[in-house]
């Protein structure tokens, strides 16, 4: 058997390999590619219907094409089990026992976007990739969904204000602007926005790339893989699409991050529309996100100080920050017309 640990922000996942000799009778055969065991938080795990709303939805995805894990029943037939597992970020002194959710799931191939540079093309696909999704769960059940609550999601955006201990000078400044303009800019119009299915953490690790080698020696790749659906909830599409621009802006290097984004946006438009209220609003939410991200994993990170994986956002997350809080929202909106445009030109 060969174990090797993946990074996660407050799970414990790993990516095992095994003897194609087994006593599973649900397993007609072993993968070669192997299967990740994850181990979830003990929040997550007691969420009623959390696992099972997944794995529905990971079958679904499946099904409607989509590179996605899906789960693998243990021996009693089951896809998941609670067991007792020491996990990471999880305060040691609260009594009780730590009940965590444990699954097999099949391990799909590729790479991270996060271990690739960021091209025009490699962001327009992953813009694209999200469109895709969210289509595919258009018709998936509901139920399990509708009143999961996530707490990365945009409605906690507030409650950041309980975990900025620690930040001052021009970081507090800004953060403070952003949740200062939350009430008028997204609240008063929540119930205005459209609202489905969301994947939730639409991050550069969670999208994987699959790499090819032409017959001239050139690499081209595919951004189709999607993992972890732990987050999945229903909320507003521009949220989804806000937060999943906001990690094209923290690695972007080859390009004004800016300028990134939009290449994504273009992506995601070329499949979906958004609504005269939303487009607006794409800039606050990406706001918003890096606040969480940044605000969030500090606050963990002083609980974890060993994670390292908790502080890889905040290496440019406070410059970006910064640059698109400065930057208008007409601006902004008018850089992003002019790379969809681009893109129309060439058809």
């Amino acid at each position: 058997m060969d174990i090797k640990r993946m990074v996660s922000f407050d799970d414990q996942n790993f990516h095992i390999k095994v003897s194609k000799e087994h006593k599973n009778p649900y397993i007609s055969q072993i993968s070669a590619n192997g299967y990740t065991l994850k181990i979830t938080n003990t929040l997550k795990s007691s969420l009623e219907g959390n696992f099972d709303s997944m794995h529905t939805s990971m079958i679904h995805l499946d099904k409607k094409g989509m590179h996605t894990p899906v789960p693998v029943k243990n021996l009693e037939g089951e896809t998941w089990t609670l067991e007792r597992v020491p996990l990471l970020n999880e305060d040691e002194n609260v009594p009780g026992p730590k009940l965590c959710g444990v699954r097999l799931l099949t391990y799909i191939t590729g790479v991270p976007v996060s271990t690739q540079e960021y091209t025009k093309d490699l962001l327009f696909q992953w813009g694209l990739l999200l469109a895709k999704f969210h289509y595919a769960v258009e018709d998936l059940d509901r139920l399990g969904f509708e009143n999961k609550s996530v707490f990365w999601n945009l409605e906690h955006i507030p409650e950041l204000r309980k975990y900025m201990e620690g930040l001052e000078g021009q970081r507090l400044k800004l953060v403070q602007s952003v949740l200062d303009r939350y009430p008028s800019e997204i609240e008063k119009n929540m119930d205005r926005l459209p609202k489905g299915i969301i994947h939730g953490d639409f991050n550069e690790n969670n999208i994987l790339v699959q790499l090819k080698t032409t017959q001239k020696d050139e690499t081209v790749y595919s951004v189709d893989g999607v993992l972890d659906l732990e987050d999945m909830h229903c909320g507003t599409y521009v949220w989804d699409l806000g937060l999943m621009l906001a990690y094209t802006l923290l690695d972007c290097k080859t390009m004004d991050p800016l300028e990134g984004a939009g290449h994504a946006l273009a992506g995601y438009l070329s499949l979906r529309s958004l609504c005269d209220l939303e487009l607006p609003l794409l800039k606050m939410c990406i706001e918003c996100r890096l606040c969480q991200s940044l605000i969030l994993c500090a606050h963990s990170y002083r609980t974890d100080p060993s994670n390292e994986y908790l502080m890889s956002s905040a290496k440019a997350g406070w410059s970006r920050l910064e640059q698109i809080c400065s930057t208008s929202n007409e601006d902004l909106l008018s850089k992003w017309k002019e790379i969809r445009q681009s893109y129309n030109n060439k058809k």
